[in-house]
């Protein structure tokens, strides 16, 4: 073969591919129709040219360079379409909800421990008095006072906003270490932590029963409670999940059965969270106003039940893959 000859016909086409990857380094949508179809062509005939010096050359530089030329239009031509934010946004969301109903047997069993708590610490206390001081938290006392007999304080804009911004600090918090209890405890800590939340509720509930004040309490806790609530049991079912799974890995390792379960945990822990976030403006703004009626506040909560339900049912149902 006369390389000379060979390289003067073919390294103008060359030059043009390695400019026209330049030009779609970041992206192939940067080439135009007619660029693109130009980009094909001069990838094919490269290819060629690098099969032809593999064959007739000994020259192992131009070989390197058609190489190298060659792979890198190949990995832009073939590269996986980066996903906006809006497609990287409905696809997390999608897969929170996915991951929800594959592990709803988990969220079920967090939801009967919370309820079993908050059931078990009201009878308790109405059947054995005694056990009220062990029922109502350390510090709670003025706000188990405040909920029997207050009344809500309207807020400024700007207390609105600080209670905001400690709730978004203050639930969330709750929620990780509810979950990160879990691997270190087998999901006992996270039982517990979720049973204790329960018990508090159960506990109010006895405590503001007297004063006629149980439609007050959860008419004011429910336009908020539906998030933070939902966000605290899918928290506690991210560390269920992991509990099992050391408690029963299968044929696997706990150490490879903790890290397959991690997948599933972190998206309901990560779900959790947001939910969390999202109660704290409802709690800042809304749930604790005064100027609210009572049955906006439930019409509010009779809402976001069943809007929640219905996502974590239906959205994305149709994208699932079927179990082998």
């Amino acid at each position: 073969m006369n390389e000379t000859s060979f390289v003067d016909r073919r390294e103008p086409d060359w030059r043009r591919l390695n400019a026209l990857c330049d030009l779609a380094e970041t992206s192939p949508a940067k080439l135009n129709h007619r660029d693109f179809h130009e980009f094909v062509k001069l990838y094919r005939k490269a290819s060629g040219d690098l099969a032809f010096a593999r064959t007739q050359s000994i020259n192992a530089q131009l070989i390197d360079f058609l190489n190298d030329l060659v792979a890198r239009a190949y990995g832009i031509l073939y590269r996986t379409p980066r996903n906006s934010f809006a497609q990287a946004f409905l696809s997390g969301i999608e897969a929170a909800a996915q991951t929800v109903r594959r592990c709803r047997w988990y969220l079920a069993a967090c939801l009967a421990v919370f309820l079993g708590g908050g059931v078990m610490s009201f009878f308790v206390a109405d059947y054995y008095p005694d056990t009220r001081q062990a029922l109502v938290p350390p510090g709670f006392e003025e706000t188990f006072k405040h909920w029997a007999t207050g009344t809500m304080e309207e807020r400024s804009s700007d207390q609105s906003a600080a209670a905001t911004s400690f709730y978004a600090s203050n639930n969330p918090r709750v929620a990780v270490v509810s979950a990160a209890t879990a691997a270190a405890t087998f999901g006992i800590g996270t039982f517990l932590m979720v049973g204790q939340n329960g018990l508090m509720i159960g506990t109010l509930v006895h405590e503001v029963r007297p004063y006629g004040r149980v439609g007050y309490l959860f008419s004011n806790i429910g336009p908020h409670g539906v998030p933070e609530i939902s966000g605290l049991l899918l928290s506690g079912a991210a560390g269920f999940v992991m509990g099992w799974a050391l408690i029963k890995p299968g044929r696997r390792s706990r150490g490879e059965a903790l890290r397959a379960a991690g997948k599933d945990a972190l998206v309901l822990l990560a779900t959790g969270l947001v939910l969390t976030f999202m109660a704290a403006p409802i709690e800042g703004f809304f749930s604790f106003n005064p100027r609210v009626p009572a049955g906006v506040k439930v019409a509010a909560a009779i809402l976001e039940i069943c809007a929640w339900g219905a996502f974590w049912m239906f959205y994305g149902r149709g994208s699932e893959l079927e179990p082998s």
